[in-house]
């Protein structure tokens, strides 16, 4: 079992390049898109979102050139993530990590 995200949208600012410790491109963006959602049958509710979307290889490559307001649709999976507190506490996360690109210019 696999699962794979596709999200469209336009970059809500700028392209961040850093690097990875092997000193490969590693690119963060955020993706202004639209939430979608049935709250009754038959009703549904619109609202813009926000979303981090992290890029390695030839994905980032592809974006970092990008300006926002840019178009694009990426092809993408979750990493879940988990880290534990001073308390003890166990912390989860997700974060989205981007397979593919299509630039839609």
């Amino acid at each position: 079992m696999h699962s794979q995200l596709y999200l469209s949208g336009r970059l809500a600012g700028n392209p961040d390049l850093s690097q990875t410790r092997k000193g490969k491109l590693l690119v963060k963006l955020v993706l202004e898109t639209s939430l979608i959602r049935e709250t009754r049958p038959g009703d549904v509710q619109t609202e813009s979102v926000n979303l981090p979307i992290t890029l390695f290889s030839l994905p980032a490559e592809q974006v970092k050139d990008l300006q926002k307001g840019d178009p694009l649709i990426i092809g993408a999976h979750l990493y879940g993530t988990e880290f534990q507190t001073a308390d003890r506490a166990i912390k989860r996360g997700v974060q989205i990590i981007a397979d593919a690109v299509s630039l839609t210019k």
